[in-house]
């Protein structure tokens, strides 16, 4: 007993340090952003070569440029990753880009501005045609979840161009978000959150609403699964690592993760898996109705469980350099059917089959619930001690 709970002690801390050491290894972030600079990086001139009409600029509350001609008709818009604090740096320093958008707000062109990187290298990256993948495009938070790989050769500085195409656009949106106001259908959205939240928690700690559970689990993958599709992934602790918080676009699941991890500290383990987990919902509403008999589904290595070996596969990639597809590492983009890999939808369809014979089969392998699980709590640390 002492020796499990001290091998698991162990394994839990060592899970949380190799993580975000992997993360700070392979994220590239950097501090670039303390440097204060006036000098612009773009021009009138940048402008022409997209439209060949541009006589003036003009910035906007959102942090775009609105281009205009010489008639004062609007042409489109600009978003320069330096005007938008979105900065990733390549063998030489930024590489800053200018994204051009039309009256629209559909992608025209994706630019490289003036930048101190090996020409080279940059020469390969135009070769291979990647500052066009996002040509044609509107501009909605869709764009951050198109998958596009580094240019071999130029690695480095592909990586960089598009780390700073995917935080131009993920600022710009925010700042649009900001300005934009609140409107009626959000303030529902809101309310429904907090509504689940309440519930979730006086299920949790209180004990109370459980004769509701059936039914509060399907208003949560309804609300926060089908409609919002907002949950907790690898892929999603991974970019606010390597790029912040985005408090102003997506506080609740922020606040959710906050919550987990104190409730989890606390030992209230599962929480999030339990209580506010979309998929989790899923897969106890089809055991539900299943008339067949549940067995369980645990596989494990020694001391180690399925879910173990698989994050730590996830961090030991991340720390030898391995470029991992971390959306397509969980199943929660079948939630995003519309935009979701026909593998993606078939992923999740296995995960309902399964569920008809085994107990939340995906949770026994989920990285994101293994990542909250190993967090040290409280309670353990005094049964530790109780049993020494």
């Amino acid at each position: 007993m002492t020796h499990t709970l001290k091998t698991n002690s162990i394994y839990n801390y060592l899970v949380i340090i190799l993580l975000l050491l992997a993360v700070a290894i392979r994220g590239g972030a950097n501090f670039d952003w303390l440097k204060s600079s006036d000098q612009l990086v773009y021009s009138l001139e940048d402008m022409k070569a997209i439209y060949k009409d541009a006589n003036s600029i003009k910035k906007q509350a959102d942090n775009s440029l609105a281009v205009f001609d010489a008639n004062n008709k609007l042409l489109g818009y600009a978003l320069v990753s330096e005007e938008l604090d979105a900065r990733y740096s390549g063998y030489a320093g930024p590489i800053p880009v200018l994204i051009a958008l039309n009256i629209d707000k559909e992608v025209i062109s994706t630019t490289l501005l003036k930048n101190d990187e090996t020409g080279e290298f940059l020469d390969h990256v135009n070769d291979t045609k990647l500052l066009s993948t996002w040509d044609n495009m509107p501009m909605d938070t869709l764009l951050l979840s198109v998958e596009v790989d580094a240019v071999s050769g130029a690695t480095k500085s592909s990586k960089a161009i598009i780390r700073t195409v995917h935080y131009t656009i993920g600022n710009y949106l925010d700042a649009k978000h900001q300005h934009a106001g609140i409107s009626l259908l959000r303030i529902i959205q809101l309310l429904l959150m907090a509504i689940l939240l309440f519930l979730s928690l006086s299920m949790q700690i209180g004990k109370r609403f459980k004769k509701f559970y059936v039914y509060y689990l399907v208003t949560l993958f309804l609300v926060m699964g089908l409609w919002l599709k907002k949950m907790l992934s690898i892929e999603l602790f991974n970019n606010w690592l390597t790029k912040g918080l985005p408090w102003q676009s997506n506080w609740e699941l922020i606040a959710i993760l906050i919550i987990s991890l104190a409730l989890t500290i606390l030992g209230h383990k599962k929480y999030y898996c339990t209580y506010m987990c979309p998929m989790g919902a899923l897969q106890m509403l089809v055991s539900k109705v299943s008339p067949f008999k549940k067995r369980p589904f645990k596989l494990k290595i020694s001391v180690l469980s399925l879910q173990d070996i698989y994050l730590s596969f996830i961090w030991v990639s991340l720390i030898l350099g391995f470029t991992l597809p971390l959306a397509n590492m969980e199943p929660f983009l079948a939630f995003s059917y519309k935009v979701a890999s026909w593998i993606m939808l078939g992923v999740g369809g296995i995960i309902i089959l399964l569920s008809l014979f085994f107990n939340r089969p995906w949770c026994q392998l989920c990285p994101t619930g293994c990542l909250l699980d190993s967090m040290p709590s409280f309670k353990n640390v005094n049964n530790y001690r109780h049993a020494k």
